[in-house]
């Protein structure tokens, strides 16, 4: 055997030790205890039926599942890893059992080679590599700082600063070969809209209004919220329940929310059509094209939007990829109820007070690589939301479209635009009153700013 063979070996068998140590018998029962109180009678697992046997069943497939992860194709597609993971759990896993790919899964993620793998595999850099894949050029710079923006700063666009402010931007080439000159459209509060007349978008640009839905009624931050990782917000003062990625509708504040948003919006809609440069030529053959989560509060918060805004023949294309993160069993379950019974289970084996048993158990949900049962990890949701974002991208080039979601996928889409970790966009929550403009083209930088944000309003309340 060759040196370096022989080195690999060492590193593999290190690595499969790793494994082995992760399902003891104590954290097993616990994690059993734990499935019995999300499923009760349903659940055939018993805390008695953790033996060695039982336990090297989940060492196996410990395994199993870190050698599938790491056999998937660098550029696979959210839905063929769905489908891929739903065919591992029918081949691998005995009985198909769902509950022990839980335990399996769960028992890997203090595993520093399994979290590695989860980081190769479910990394953003990818993404952020596509829509950011040039250094910005300094303000000297002949190419134009400016050049996939639609939101412009007040600077941008002046000759000297104090100055004058343009109302024409660049010519560009829209894709075709045809020159077109930009209109420079400001706004009362200082933002400069870039836009070409009759509602045109050129050709090698996909141009994006972006929104957040409004209150719902399984809503799950507090009044002063605080991000606590497993892609929901809370401040734990309330017992709010999990939210699930679908099913959730408009609360009569959601409602509010979004029309008072459709009304600063028209604020915006209407200049523009007086200028010459509406946003959107639309009839009863050509309605506004609308995309968000399969969470019916997104199409609600669009249309809400649109209707007060002017704008009432839409289509709406709910896009599973954009859904936010899959809770599965735990979906609408009290959160506090949820810790509280997690304290009864894992507490006797943890050292310190109740409160810090409690923080310490609160992290479990903080962990980005746990995955609910029958759900999904928040990295793996991360990806997804990411991927479907520039799939959206790519799939219109040539028209303006209206994205409205939550805001875990908002977050996901400022993190691949702005190229940021995790640390960086895991506390960044979206206001209920912005509105986003965005605008991709290939080989050039994604850029995006806010036409309204509590910083600069459109209107005065």
């Amino acid at each position: 055997m060759r040196k370096e063979d022989h080195n690999n070996s060492k590193s593999t068998t290190r690595e499969h030790a790793e494994f082995h140590n992760q399902y003891t018998k104590e954290s097993v029962v616990n994690d059993i205890k734990f499935l019995q109180y999300i499923y009760g009678k349903k659940l055939k697992l018993q805390p008695e039926d953790v033996d060695l046997n039982f336990r090297n069943i989940l060492r196996k497939l410990g395994k199993d599942i870190y050698f599938f992860l790491l056999t998937l194709e660098n550029d696979v597609s959210p839905q063929s890893y769905i489908q891929y993971k739903h065919d591992f759990l029918q081949k691998n896993v005995p009985n198909k059992n769902p509950h022990l790919f839980f335990l399996a899964w769960n028992g890997l993620i203090k595993n520093d080679s399994f979290k590695r793998l989860l980081l190769q595999k479910f990394s953003l850099q990818g993404f952020s590599q596509k829509l950011a894949p040039k250094h910005i050029p300094s303000s000297s710079s002949p190419n134009s700082r400016y050049r996939t923006k639609l939101v412009l700063a007040e600077e941008d666009m002046e000759v000297n600063i104090g100055g004058k402010k343009r109302k024409e931007g660049r010519n560009l080439d829209d894709g075709s070969g045809l020159i077109m000159k930009e209109g420079i459209i400001w706004l009362p509060n200082g933002k400069g809209f870039i836009l070409f007349p009759q509602a045109y978008v050129p050709l090698n640009q996909t141009q994006v209004i972006v929104i957040r839905h409004g209150k719902s009624i399984h809503e799950s931050g507090g009044d002063n919220p605080e991000f606590v990782g497993s892609g929901f917000w809370d401040n734990w003062k309330e017992n709010k329940r999990i939210s699930g990625s679908i099913g959730n509708t408009l609360k009569p504040d959601g409602i509010n929310t979004a029309k008072d948003l459709g009304k600063d919006f028209k604020v915006i809609t209407d200049l523009c059509t007086k200028e010459g440069f509406p946003l959107w030529s639309w009839s009863k053959d050509t309605p506004i094209s609308v995309f968000g989560s399969e969470s019916e509060n997104t199409e609600q918060t669009a249309r809400y939007f649109l209707q007060e805004a002017g704008y009432s023949n839409i289509t709406f294309d709910a896009n599973y990829g954009l859904n936010s993160q899959k809770y599965g069993a735990l979906t609408h379950k009290h959160k506090k109820d949820v810790i509280n019974e997690m304290l009864k289970i894992y507490g006797p084996t943890m050292s310190g007070s109740n409160d810090e048993k409690k923080n310490s158990l609160k992290k479990i949900f903080k962990n980005r690589f746990f995955h609910f049962p029958e759900g999904e990890t928040l990295i793996e949701a991360d990806w997804r939301i990411a991927y479907s974002f520039i799939d959206l991208l790519e799939k219109n080039l040539g028209k303006r479209i209206l994205l409205a979601d939550h805001s875990g996928a908002l977050r996901v889409f400022e993190a691949v635009i702005r190229t940021l970790d995790f640390a960086e966009y895991s506390s960044i929550k979206e206001g209920q009153d912005s509105i986003m403009a965005l605008n991709y083209q290939a080989g050039r930088n994604i850029r995006y700013d806010y036409l309204q944000n509590k910083k600069y309003p459109l209107r005065k309340k």
